[in-house]
């Protein structure tokens, strides 16, 4: 089961995006930074994008997954509306991200504009993974 719920936020915009894995929270983070952004509903899977990533903390990880993701879009033009991840590592060693993003190039008419996102913000950021799930919260600048 994953989910994702919005926060309140005076400045900014917030959610928390929750899986049975890391990896599918992560997944899920990657969905709601794009739903504020498109209808991700429109977005088609046309193209793959493949991204990896280091970071000593699951949260450094998780910046560097969403942010990777908004560069792309904004170097490359490619949205996506789904995501792959494998993650591996520990708090001692270090994590690792490989995954995949499925979109398409941006297109104004086809994919109307939300909400803009400038940058991921470390103020709030966290990952929790208890029992059989895991949360990842996220506030982004807007």
């Amino acid at each position: 089961m994953s989910a994702i719920e919005w926060l309140d936020h005076t400045a900014d915009i917030g959610f928390r995006a929750t899986g049975p894995s890391i990896e599918a929270a992560f997944c899920e983070a990657g969905r709601a930074l794009f739903s504020l952004m498109f209808d991700i509903e429109t977005i088609e899977e046309r193209d793959e994008y493949s991204l990896e990533m280091s970071a000593d903390t699951r949260e450094g990880l998780l910046a560097d997954w969403l942010s990777e993701l908004l560069v792309q879009k904004d170097l490359t033009r490619l949205i996506f509306s789904r995501f792959e991840v494998q993650i591996s590592g520990s708090e001692a060693s270090g994590f690792l991200a490989k995954g995949r993003a499925f979109g398409e190039r941006l297109d104004r008419v086809k994919h109307q504009a939300g909400t803009d996102i400038k940058g991921i913000s470390y103020l709030g950021l966290e990952v929790v993974c208890q029992d059989a799930a895991c949360t990842a919260q996220v506030l982004v600048d807007v």
